[in-house]
């Protein structure tokens, strides 16, 4: 009898693979949420770096906006100035050509050929001038204003200050003129008196000034010590000094030579104020990386009336102006955002 083969057993299925132990999974992950190493992430900016950076473009934009009305006020001075010195410069060529042919005395001269210059004298004040009145420790002071030679003034009306009773340290501040002036080689002699109610005034001393030594056109002031070279009195009571105001206009040519001078250095200081200005703009709006210095600083304080606008020179930024409300404490503040 034949024998009944069994069917043949189906080979078993290969055993599943071993799950994964939970520290491997672990390792995975911790791969996959492995950020690559050369990469940076940026971070969003706070609000504060905001509000900074919003404030410092405002501050920038104010500042540029004044900087431009300024530029443009040096800018119509600079021009007032050059028709100025233009004008100044055509008289100065014509009193020039005048003045070689027909005024050897180097004063000022009409069109007749007399002369019209003057010589205007303050007398303001003195101090520690010698007591002459034995009993009160006082002195009478005045002052009497000459010309030496007499000649060098067609005018030889009398020139004397008010009498200062028991006085030593007087304020007069009275004004005398000399015109015209014939020539200039020739002093201005101040005789200072002690008033006497009975019998001649006592002198106290003297003061001589040379004309050439005072400048032209313009107003001088000065101390000047009592001396007394004729020896009129005794030298312990020889003491004290007057502060005398002059001003000799003997010369137009040497006055517009002055003024044209004067004028031309003017323009010069708004050619390099105008520079600053530019400069100053210029880097506010980003086109150039030059720093100025802390003078830049001062003019710019200056020019400014006080007011606290942003620097030429580079400081530490303001990091956190929210704690300012938005605006600015101080100075350094306000010039910080740069």
């Amino acid at each position: 009898m034949a024998k009944t083969e069994s069917p043949a057993k189906a080979p078993a299925p290969a055993p599943a693979a071993a799950a994964a132990s939970p520290s491997a999974g672990k390792k995975g992950t911790e791969t996959q949420k492995a950020a690559p190493t050369g990469a940076v992430k940026k971070e969003a900016p706070s609000k504060s770096a905001l509000a900074n950076a919003a404030h410092t473009d405002a501050l920038k934009m104010q500042q540029i906006a004044k900087l431009k009305i300024l530029l443009e006020q040096k800018l119509s001075n600079h021009s007032t100035l050059t028709r100025n010195l233009q004008e100044k410069k055509a008289l100065l060529a014509n009193v020039r050509k005048t003045h070689s042919h027909c005024n050897k005395r180097e004063v000022n001269i009409d069109t007749e050929g007399k002369s019209i210059a003057s010589l205007e004298v303050e007398i303001m004040m003195a101090k520690d001038l010698p007591k002459m009145d034995w009993y009160s420790g006082k002195c009478d002071p005045y002052v009497i204003l000459s010309l030496s030679p007499p000649a060098a003034c067609l005018d030889t009306s009398d020139k004397r200050t008010k009498v200062k009773p028991r006085e030593r340290s007087p304020v007069w501040n009275q004004s005398f003129i000399f015109k015209p002036i014939e020539f200039k080689k020739a002093d201005l002699v101040l005789n200072v008196m002690d008033a006497e109610n009975f019998g001649n005034d006592d002198f106290m001393g003297k003061i001589s000034i040379p004309l050439p030594t005072i400048e032209n056109q313009q107003w001088v002031e000065k101390w000047y010590p009592l001396t007394d070279p004729d020896k009129k009195t005794e030298a312990k009571l020889l003491s004290g000094s007057v502060l005398v105001r002059t001003k000799f206009v003997f010369s137009e040519k040497l006055r517009l030579e002055g003024e044209v001078k004067e004028v031309a250095s003017q323009m010069e200081k708004l050619s390099k104020d105008m520079k600053k200005i530019t400069t100053h703009i210029n880097r506010l709006e980003g086109n150039t990386t030059t720093r100025g210095s802390a003078s830049d600083d001062v003019w710019l304080f200056a020019e400014f009336d006080g007011e606290t606008p942003l620097l030429f020179t580079d400081l530490e930024p303001v990091t956190d102006i929210a704690q300012t409300g938005g605006v600015p404490i101080g100075k350094h503040d306000m010039c910080n955002v740069l």
